[in-house]
């Protein structure tokens, strides 16, 4: 049997490079923009087209960026996202970026393959050039933007929903975290307590608590878990049920802290970090004692010296590295009446003015000074007045939580 002669590699090469425009050609006439186009148009379109290959999680092009050019996705599929939530998504057929160009604001959104994506990028130049030469193509963006419109329209109230049902968990979870910390004063023969804690945000990453053990010794701890939202209240919840537990069986600092350790371990996000500073007050023998792993350094005041301690951080913050074998640090110091314990986080001495000028431990000093044999009450009172008037109107970017004990 006898055949005719074998093509040459050339002619191959050029059916399929005609064959390949033909498909390009075709699926651009199924396109919502350009499927009124008169077809040697949309030949003469298609040869200022470029290809555009993005893998899966790469962005094609960022919100607030100048628009250079519409593109018309041939395969896969893209997102629009703003603020981190997913606004719509385009697949085979969709046009993105092309409001950008009508309209000559920046981009509204990001743009991110959610798969591998083969796009045809239709530059600026060309676009706005062919606009003006067919009305077709005109009217092909007036429909497209009508539909979009239509979805746009149907997105946002669905994403509004998402939104109300989401503030309204965080409102809810707020009210649970609020009524979770423990009434604003404490008072008992031996000690007065006086503590706030204001979040920043719904849902806030900053705690205090205190408990009446046995005899007239009193626990306290103040901490503060990195970051605000639902993760970091919710490791509050876990840290507060885990020191009423462990103090049932021991209430010494180093293993209150081992229990916080081993309790941030479990937590769903591995990343969490907390300072936390826990206070063991014996005024029957008149001591403390405290462990302090990363937290702001406490104030003590010692009415019998007239001095201020600084009860520095003994070990490194919970959840960056472990503790050695020896388990953490505990310190001891006098306690006797007169003297004060001021506790807090670092949205105390953080809290801004106007100007970006902080409050400083130097404020917070001045302030324990100036109410030397005041209550506990008047002490905090005293000092969040200072703060107020320091940040004036501006708004609380960090969670404040401030504690003083006295002794009586």
């Amino acid at each position: 049997m006898s055949f005719g002669p074998t093509p040459s590699a050339s002619l191959w090469v050029g059916f399929f490079a005609r064959n390949d425009v033909s498909d390009k050609l075709a699926f651009l006439r199924t396109t919502e923009l350009l499927s009124a186009v008169p077809e040697a148009l949309v030949a003469k379109i298609d040869r200022t087209l470029e290809e555009v290959n993005l893998a899966a999680g790469e962005v094609l092009f960022r919100e607030g960026e100048d628009g250079d050019a519409v593109y018309i996705i041939m395969d896969g599929r893209l997102r629009l996202e703003s603020d981190g939530m997913t606004v719509i998504t385009r697949g085979r057929g969709d046009c993105v970026g092309e409001i950008a160009l009508i309209d000559n604001e920046p981009r509204s959104a990001d743009a991110i393959a959610d798969t591998p994506v083969r796009l045809l990028r239709w530059g600026r130049g060309n676009f706005q050039q062919t606009l003006g030469q067919d009305p077709e193509i005109a009217r092909g963006i007036f429909k497209m933007l009508t539909a979009k419109l239509r979805q746009d329209v149907k997105s946002t109230v669905r994403l509004e929903r998402e939104r109300e049902r989401w503030h309204q968990d965080l409102v809810r979870a707020r009210e649970i975290q609020q009524g979770m910390l423990p009434a604003g004063r404490l008072l008992t023969e031996s000690i007065e307590l006086a503590g706030v804690c204001s979040q920043a945000s719904e849902v806030g990453g900053d705690f205090y608590d205190y408990l009446c053990l046995d005899g007239d010794s009193v626990g306290l701890i103040v901490g503060d878990v990195t970051g605000h939202g639902f993760y970091a209240g919710l490791f509050v919840a876990m840290a507060k049920s885990c020191l009423h537990t462990q103090t049932r069986f021991s209430f010494d600092p180093q293993e209150v802290m081992q229990a916080m350790r081993r309790t941030l371990d479990l937590s769903i996000q591995r990343r969490l970090l907390m300072s936390c500073c826990y206070v063991l007050f014996e005024p029957g023998v008149g001591r403390l004692h405290y462990a302090n792993a990363g937290h702001p350094y406490p104030y003590l005041y010692r009415a019998r010296e007239g001095f201020l301690h600084r009860l520095q951080a003994l070990d490194p913050i919970l959840g960056a590295l472990d503790v050695a074998a020896g388990g953490y640090a505990k310190r001891t110091m006098p306690w006797e009446p007169g003297d004060v314990l001021v506790m807090y986080t670092d949205g105390v001495t953080e809290a801004r003015d106007d100007a970006g000028r902080m409050f400083e431990h130097e404020a917070l000093e001045a302030c324990i000074a100036e109410t030397e044999g005041h209550s506990a009450e008047a002490i905090r009172d005293r000092i969040l007045e200072k703060i107020s008037a320091h940040a004036g109107d501006g708004t609380q970017d960090d969670d404040l939580t401030l504690v003083v004990a006295r002794a009586r």
